[in-house]
């Protein structure tokens, strides 16, 4: 953005710039952040949204078609048909695969051409021909692809807060979100949104005190945390924000004021890219007795387009400018945010280092270097803690029990428990 800052009155001399950053927000084939989104397991539906017809799907601006056939196997193909381009979403099941609509051409789960029978010599485009397919699983309810290169597919990244504790259920949601995808998966980094936005009576009261910031990386993302004093006690938070477009995060039902102790996520999302600019925030939110014993969250208010707990879908035109969420603050950006237009400062530091992380990785998929996998289930970070204070504490003091906190954490090991209570006692 160009122009006199500093003179008052003085919009008109302001220029603000139009030029995107391509490197981070285009998801297309052959870009920086596209090859990197290819190289990880998407999320690309809900498992309940298969039935008896197969479903179109638009990822990282590719047509697809997914489908269950009817022996049960998964199958995500190109969407147009190999042969004169008909919508392959159009097609009928069977027990080997999906029929194209218009000549009957049959393709097996992997693309392989099963049969062509209007064809005199039916092997002729079987033996030449191979349907772009890819990869499918299903986990936790949400059904999850490989768009990346097909000699180099990774084992498929299940938490470790999917598995622990043995009573977690995940149930699945897919929220629609019209613009890009870094500025939906930046919300989680970027946690002193949440005093200002949310704290007004969308969470709980404990929500508004304004906490201290600590960001550490790990090598495979970020830890985020906050730290907040009042009232005789000490409230730490910590959200995981993993590459390329995961997040967890604890409670938004918790309120500070019980003493508490709980390892484990309330919610983990992905953000999938349509194109440029749309997304699908998919994700799972997991009930278990230590995120919930007190039986909040509502099961019936999850799924497409639902989801229960304020702020992540529209809100009604006449609350919008009163009770606006996030999803008002990220749409609101615009289609593709302008970072050119941004003037980051020192509370930023999370939003920092997730970009400098995804410039990295998305520079060494382009370079032809491995990327780090980590082990399954993926080692995460999200915790609550909340103790007992002997006095109110200050920024600095708060950013320095929280760093230790999150340390750790990330150190793990036995005696995690007293450690963290260690770590956040006022030196």
């Amino acid at each position: 953005m160009s122009g006199a800052r500093h003179v008052k009155l003085g919009g008109y001399l302001v220029r603000p710039a139009t030029s995107e950053d391509p490197g981070l927000t285009h998801v297309g084939r052959d870009t920086p952040a596209g090859e990197l989104l290819r190289r990880f397991w998407q999320p690309i539906a809900l498992g309940g949204e298969l039935g008896d017809v197969p479903l179109a799907v638009r990822v990282l601006g590719e047509e697809l078609v997914l489908f269950r056939d009817l022996s049960g196997r998964l199958g995500l193909l190109h969407r147009a048909c190999p042969h004169r381009g008909a919508p392959l979403d159009l097609g009928v099941l069977t027990e080997r695969g999906l029929r194209c609509c218009y000549h009957g051409w049959l393709f097996d789960v992997d693309g392989t051409i099963l049969e062509t029978p209007a064809e005199p010599d039916p092997t002729r485009a079987r033996d030449i021909l191979c349907h772009g397919a890819y990869p499918v699983r299903e986990h936790g309810g949400l059904i999850f692809a490989y768009l990346g290169p097909p000699g180099d597919v990774p084992e498929l990244p299940i938490p470790d807060t999917w598995v622990a504790p043995d009573d977690t259920e995940l149930v699945p949601f897919k929220l629609l979100y019209p613009c890009n995808w870094l500025q939906i998966h930046e919300n989680t980094a970027d946690p002193l949104h949440i005093p200002f936005l949310h704290g007004r009576g969308q969470f709980s009261p404990g929500f508004a005190e304004l906490p201290a910031l600590s960001v550490a990386e790990t090598a495979h993302g970020l830890v985020i945390a906050t730290t907040r004093c009042a009232s005789g006690r000490i409230w730490m938070r910590s959200a995981d924000v993993l590459l390329p477009n995961v997040a967890q995060y604890p409670p938004a039902f918790e309120t500070g004021e019980a003493e508490r102790l709980v390892r484990g996520a309330w919610v983990t999302r992905w953000i999938v890219p349509i194109d440029d600019t749309s997304s699908w925030v998919i994700g799972v939110r997991h009930f278990n007795r230590l995120i919930g014993p007190k039986g909040q969250g509502r099961r019936e208010e999850i799924g497409v387009e639902r989801i229960d707990f304020a702020g992540q879908t529209a809100a009604p035109p006449e609350r919008r400018q009163r009770d606006p969420g996030d999803y008002e603050a990220m749409v609101g950006q615009g289609p593709i945010a302008i970072h050119a237009n941004e003037h980051l400062v020192a509370s930023d530091r999370g939003v920092v280092a997730l970009r400098r992380q995804l410039r990295r990785a998305s520079a060494a998929v382009c370079d032809g270097l491995p990327l780090p996998r980590p082990p399954v289930p993926v080692p995460t970070f999200t915790c609550e803690v909340v103790l007992p204070a002997t006095s109110t504490l200050g920024p600095a003091v708060l950013r320095e029990l929280g760093d230790r906190a999150v340390r750790a954490l990330i150190d793990g090991g036995p005696e995690l428990a007293a450690r963290l209570r260690e770590a956040l006692q006022c030196p």
